[in-house]
């Protein structure tokens, strides 16, 4: 009885195509890697990564990374997940409730509840990496205004990273404290979106030394996020807000000694979906453009807590790094289930029902990571380390009978269902990587991962619908992982490269009754990707111009479905898929202060053999939520209007190619037609002061992300998942 899947304030003169060419200037912040500066103002700044967990420039990095500074989302008024993801080649993000939202990279993705896409928070690995809570459509949606940059790694990244990477990685990390100086910053934000009401934001942080040998950072945020979508009681129902801070502290007492203790903590309120009612076959709403019909109002509250303590020590040759995290993810959401069991408990009892479905979701986890990487930078640079990772999942999900009409609650029909699943999940796992550098042209970077993990799960149910059952299970899994990546540099500013990775997704336990037939499944292994991609990166004419061209063929097997054995609904590895595509990449500075980016992607990602027939896929068919060509223009404008004043503007288009709906065996895949969105900004800076304008989507696109399944609509309809109209707003920022 599983739930259906409901499935950053922001610019700057980096771009906002945010391809994996683009340069975002940072600034300087100890305990961190940070950008170097450019050596003129026409040249495009260099950004260094830690995408192979270790210090390097982008451009060197043989893997396809795409980064951006924070400063450059600020700018650009992109406070949300969505408006910087969506910009990054190859990938798609399909959101249908604040905190709800499935991240894709390079379209792997078959719509189940294991993530395909991993993300961390510097070094803490965030959210389950088990398919039994949920992982795929509980994305983080991190507030960007504490954040140092945010790093996307597009293909498979298990030797590294570890599970959960089949698609890629989305890394955000954090601004570290400094002893430097003492810094604050704070921002208001107002927005009024079309076919909705007023939000408005307010941000600050803090850095303070408080010795030669200890400082402190805090920040801290609250966004009242602006409804547009109305139900037959009440207009903006899908209103929202968005809340909390982070605090860190540094302590160097040595040079070669660091210490940094870091909380982030974030809650996300939202009073309702952000779907409409559509007819299932065409997808014309049915009620209005932006209208919805629920019988019960459907809230969703979100917690995100990440504690972290890393230390390191520099012994000269070699440096140690420890980190110890704790993170917990909190869910308590209420959604109509009116159209999966109206019919069917109005026909029961006698009487006009709809019905309630309340689901209560808890991640909590605990991850210790030892590293030993060397420090010279000789003929090879190594790393080698050691990842314990320990989680208690939950899952409550309860049915209640309620009126038909009002939503009221009945107590004579609640508890109609009721059901529990607990769950285990403790990962051991020895990974190494190195580059070795052949001369001054050919290196060979190579690593290796083993992973082993054991699971537990017992789900107790109770009610009338769902039966009195208490059932346990047990899995063990082991999967190797790797990654080569010889690549030549003919000169500096120039690296091409070939990599094969492969990355994983843990299997797990199926909960079966005693006396199952042996035909059913106990347990579901790991399903793997295989990445065999060519690259090129290149910084000419003094580093005006930025190019990157990928190429990419990704094998994934054993993919985990949902299916049905001898009338028991378990978990199976069946079904082969394949996608493969070209990302690219082009950002120039033609004059002093005006950067222009370019990034397309074409991906074909297709089913290689059919999927069991509870999925419906056939061979042939699309993965779900990929566009076949997807692309961003943006411009970005920077030219001082007086001795005091620096004026600022852009814009940026992004297109969404047409994509395909999730499988589904009464109506097939739906065609969702492409879609483009036009953003814009313009401001001022003077002095310690920013006063600038934004509007996003100036053209008031209707696409859609997301349908649902029969059943998540009334009166036969289905949901549709809908980009945000057009909204306007302006942004007051001071920094010192």
């Amino acid at each position: 009885m599983k739930r259906g899947t409901r499935a950053f304030l922001c610019a700057g003169v980096a771009t906002l195509a945010i391809s994996a060419g683009a340069r975002a200037q940072q600034a300087p912040d100890a305990g961190s890697p940070t950008a170097a500066p450019a050596d003129a103002a026409d040249m495009l700044a260099e950004i260094v990564v830690t995408a192979q967990k270790r210090v390097e420039r982008l451009i060197d990095v043989p893997q396809s990374v795409s980064a951006v500074s924070a400063e450059a989302l600020q700018q650009a008024h992109a406070d949300r997940l969505d408006d910087f993801f969506t910009r990054v080649p190859s990938a798609a993000l399909v959101e249908t409730q604040a905190g709800q939202a499935r991240l894709i990279l390079r379209g792997i993705n078959t719509g189940g509840v294991g993530a395909t896409v991993a993300t961390y928070v510097d070094e803490t690995p965030y959210g389950s990496a088990t398919s039994l809570a949920n992982g795929a459509i509980l994305t983080p949606d991190l507030d960007p205004s504490d954040l140092e940059r945010v790093e996307v790694l597009r293909g498979p990244q298990g030797t590294l990273y570890g599970a959960n990477s089949l698609g890629g990685l989305v890394k955000y990390v954090t601004v570290a404290p400094s002893t430097d100086a003492v810094h604050a910053a704070a921002e208001l934000s107002t927005e009024d979106v079309a076919h909705g009401d007023t939000g408005w934001s307010g941000r600050a942080s803090v850095n303070v030394p408080l010795a030669d040998t200890l400082a402190v950072r805090a920040s801290g945020f609250y966004r009242r996020d602006p409804g547009f979508i109305d139900d037959q009681h009440e207009k903006d129902i899908n209103d929202g807000r968005t809340y909390g801070g982070r605090v860190s502290a540094l302590f160097k007492p040595t040079d070669a000694l660091s210490l940094r203790a870091s909380v982030v903590l974030q809650n996300l309120d939202s009073n309702g979906t952000n779907q409409v009612d559509v007819d299932p076959l065409t997808l014309k709403p049915v009620l209005g453009d932006y209208r919805q019909a629920r019988v019960v109002a459907q809230p969703s509250d979100m917690q995100y807590r990440v504690y972290n303590l890393t230390g390191s020590y520099d012994f000269g040759p070699v440096q140690l790094l420890s980190s110890t995290s704790y993170s917990s993810l909190y869910q308590n959401a209420l959604e109509d289930a009116s159209g999966l069991y109206g019919d069917l408990l109005t026909g029961a009892f006698g009487v006009p029902l709809g019905a309630s479905q309340v689901q209560q979701v808890q991640q909590r986890r605990l991850t210790e990571e030892v590293r030993l990487a060397s420090t010279d930078t000789g003929w090879l640079e190594w790393t080698v380390g050691g990842f314990y990772t320990r989680e208690r999942n939950a899952i409550n999900q309860i049915i209640d009978g309620v009126d038909g009409a009002s939503g009221a609650h009945i107590a004579d029909f609640s508890g109609l269902a009721l059901a529990n699943l607990a769950s285990r999940y403790e990962e051991y796992a020895g990974f190494a990587s190195g580059t070795v550098h052949l001369n001054d042209q050919f290196d060979l970077t190579f690593g290796g991962r083993y992973s082993h993990n054991e699971q537990d799960a017992v789900q107790v149910s109770s009610g009338p619908l769902a039966g009195d059952s208490d059932y346990t299970a047990h899995s063990s899994d082991g999967v190797f992982t790797y990654s080569v990546a010889p690549s030549f540099k003919p000169n500096e500013d120039t690296t091409i490269y070939v990599r094969v990775a492969k990355g994983y997704r843990p299997g797990g336990p199926n909960v079966l009754p005693p006396g199952a037939p042996d035909a059913v499944p106990h347990q579901f292994g790991a399903d793997t990707t295989t990445n065999y991609e060519i690259g090129v990166k290149s910084e000419l004419l003094n580093r005006k111009l930025s190019l990157e061209l990928t190429g990419f063929y990704i094998d994934w097997d054993n993919i985990q479905l949902f299916s049905s054995v001898d009338d028991y609904g378990v978990n199976i590895n069946g079904g082969t898929a394949r996608s493969q595509g070209i990302e690219a990449s082009v950002t120039m500075q033609p004059l002093t202060g005006l950067t222009v980016s370019l990034n397309g992607a074409f991906v074909d990602a297709t089913l290689t053999s059919d999927a069991p027939p509870l999925v419906g896929g056939l061979k042939g068919d699309r993965l779900p939520y990929t566009a076949r060509f997807s692309s961003t223009l943006a411009v970005e404008y920077q030219r001082p209007l007086s001795e005091t004043v620096d004026g600022i503007a852009g814009f940026s288009w992004r297109y969404t190619g047409d994509r395909l709906s999730a499988f589904d065996t009464s109506y097939g895949q739906r065609h969702l037609s492409a879609y483009s969105q036009v953003d814009a900004h313009a401001g001022v800076t003077f002095g310690a002061y920013r006063i600038d304008a934004f509007v996003r989507n100036l053209t008031d696109s209707r696409g859609i992300l997301d349908v649902g399944a029969a059943g998540s609509a009334l009166d036969g309809n289905v949901t549709a998942a809908i980009v945000r109209p057009r909204s306007f707003g302006a942004t007051l920022g001071y920094r010192f």
